[in-house]
């Protein structure tokens, strides 16, 4: 086998033998692959287009699409020439001749502009960061695991956080959800984020990550949350200066502030950011931007782009009476994260039906509560809580009670007594396509509690709006930064946007695969000149796929170990222990790879 080049995504190097990635067949590295990727967007798309609009089939034809190109180059000749053979004065047939070419002309070039048709598997379409799953559920059936864990950096840096915390739409389309359970994508991502710590653990070495370019951009990030260090790691990738500013004390955002140890450990995250830190990114800790901190002005005049990812840090208010006297969920959340968390007593409410509003119920029964009730205006089904979720919090003793609603606090003596609510019931549906709540007439009562923890959600405001330099920024009524959906372009020079600061309050996920399009479009449009890659007709080669049969029609789903019940309520330590290499193994096999030309 041919020696190829290490690439600074991967995380294998070659000992004594030849070494191949698959994803790009060893032709390019990390940054040559980032760079292909631009000039596949921009540079030859448009180059295609403007050949297949001077002569149809040529844009085919340069993109290596031979056979396409000369069938459209063929089919104008023919039409025009019928035209001619035929003409003796005008007639409609001959307009409609005419219109027949044109019309090829015309899906000609459409055609060069969005290029080959590629069929996709449905769990890769779903998925926000557009992860290649099928084929890292491949490289870890073959107990590749290295290889697989390097796939999935291509698109997405922090691995071993979105394993944990991803709310999974790939499984949901998962075709062997069809007749039985979808695979486990998500908990295979994390098998492979948890086996590549036992590697390094053991001396593995990984390829060291090439340097910055001497000419590369410099590139201002305002914001360590999930979509920033998503946008530093590929400009670092590509070879641009990074410095990453935040208000917390160590990067990480809501992953490191917000979201429980039980969940996500905090140790999860630090080792994502020292990866980022070991490339050359420098983090600016404490430095919030904007009145009082460093101006968006001279982030704008002192770099050559800024992204602005300051998240959506001001919780949803209620707006009913006496909710000064309610615990502000995020405040909560950040607190039981300190080294010496602040303890709670008594009976607590938690309002709402999110995600983040189980994580406040499973977080106030580790600090304390006796009691732990979620209040939800409509039913179960209609929460947007994920399913595996509401059961973790129903085995560990969380209280439900739905079709109920506060309508105000009530204090004795200056301290909260409780709330009182209201009885609902199911209306027509509103614009999220659930049945609206109405209020029942004379269902008034109160209900006490300790304490109440509202969780909503959460609104893009923030000091940072304030600024000057950010007074002509396009936003939505509702806060949101209004960007360009191809590249994520504000309505300032220079200022680029994602995650929840554009999207609202959104998944990780989705905020990681903003962060990765802006970092590519903010190279493009700094430093497009630098985009030098040979031009090659695919990046991914795929090798011969071995069908496991009597996987595929035996096993059925494995279930991730769990801590005991009296364990995970006791403490923080993280529920999940993840799947064990044998369980990896089985249920990659399982998959389909529906996404291969049969």
């Amino acid at each position: 086998m041919e020696q190829y080049i290490d690439c600074s995504l991967c995380s294998v190097t070659p000992q004594g033998k030849a070494f191949r990635c698959r994803f790009c067949n060893g032709l390019l590295t990390g940054r040559l692959r980032l760079m292909h990727e631009i000039k596949a967007s921009r540079g030859w798309k448009n180059t295609a287009t403007f050949l297949s609009a001077l002569a149809p089939g040529l844009g085919q034809i340069f993109g290596n699409r031979i056979l396409t190109g000369l069938l459209f180059g063929v089919m104008l000749p023919l039409g025009l020439g019928l035209l001619y053979a035929t003409w003796s004065g005008f007639s409609y047939s001959h307009l409609f001749i005419a219109g027949i070419a044109i019309y090829v002309a015309v899906v000609a070039a459409v055609d060069a502009w969005y290029g080959p048709v590629e069929y996709i598997a449905p769990c890769e379409r779903t998925c926000p960061a557009g992860l290649h799953i099928p084929d890292y559920l491949q490289l870890l059936s073959d107990e590749e695991f290295e290889q697989g864990y390097s796939l999935i950096r291509t698109r997405l840096p922090l691995v071993g956080t979105i394993g944990r915390v991803c709310p999974h739409p790939c499984e949901g389309k998962c075709y062997r959800g069809v007749d039985g359970e979808p695979i486990a994508i998500n908990h295979c991502k994390r098998f492979l984020f948890d086996r590549h710590q036992k590697y390094l653990s053991r001396g593995g070495e990984t390829a060291p990550p090439e340097p910055a370019l001497t000419d590369g951009p410099r590139v201002a990030v305002i914001g360590a949350g999930p979509s920033g260090l998503s946008c530093a790691y590929f400009l670092s990738v590509l070879g641009a200066r990074v410095e990453v500013f935040d208000s917390e004390k160590e990067p990480g955002g809501r992953l490191i502030t917000t979201i429980p140890d039980f969940r996500l450990p905090k140790e999860v995250v630090r080792l994502e950011v020292e990866d980022l830190k070991a490339r050359g990114v420098v983090f600016h800790a404490e430095s919030p931007v904007g009145p009082g901190g460093v101006p968006v002005q001279t982030l704008l005049d002192g770099f050559d782009a800024v992204y602005l990812s300051v998240g959506a840090p001001a919780s949803m208010s209620m707006r009913v009476e006496g909710e000064s006297a309610f615990t502000d969920f995020q405040r909560f959340l950040k607190d039981s994260k300190e080294p010496e968390p602040a303890r709670i007593e008594g009976k607590v409410a938690v309002i709402g039906g999110g995600n983040a509003a189980l994580d406040v119920c499973r977080t106030a029964l580790r600090s304390g509560a006796s009691e732990v009730h979620l209040l939800y205006r409509r039913t179960r089904e209609q929460m947007p809580a994920r399913e595996d979720e509401l059961e973790a919090a129903m085995r560990e003793g969380i209280r439900f009670r739905y079709l109920i609603n506060p309508v105000k606090a009530v204090l004795e003596n200056g301290k909260l007594k409780g709330i009182e609510v209201v009885l609902m019931e199911l209306g027509i549906p509103d614009s999220s396509g659930r049945p609206h709540p109405v209020p029942i007439k004379g269902s008034e009562h109160l209900i006490e509690f300790d304490v109440v923890i509202p969780c909503l959600g959460q609104n893009v405001k923030g000091p940072i709006f304030d600024d000057p330099a950010l007074a002509k920024l396009a936003r939505e009524k509702d806060g949101r930064v209004k960007v360009s959906p191809a590249t994520q372009k504000t309505s300032v020079k220079k200022l680029y946007a994602g995650g929840d600061a554009a999207r609202g309050a959104e998944t990780a996920v989705a905020a990681i695969a903003d962060g990765r399009k802006a970092a590519l479009a903010i190279f493009a449009d700094t430093s497009y000149s630098l985009v030098k890659v040979p031009m090659t007709r695919r990046l991914m080669v795929r090798k011969p796929f071995k069908m496991h049969i009597e996987t595929q029609r035996e096993k059925i789903r494995e279930r991730m170990h769990a801590k005991p019940l009296s364990v995970r309520i006791s403490g923080f330590l993280e529920v999940e222990d993840g799947f064990n290499p044998a369980q990896a193994s089985c249920e990659s096999k399982r998959c389909l790879q529906c996404h291969r030309e049969l």
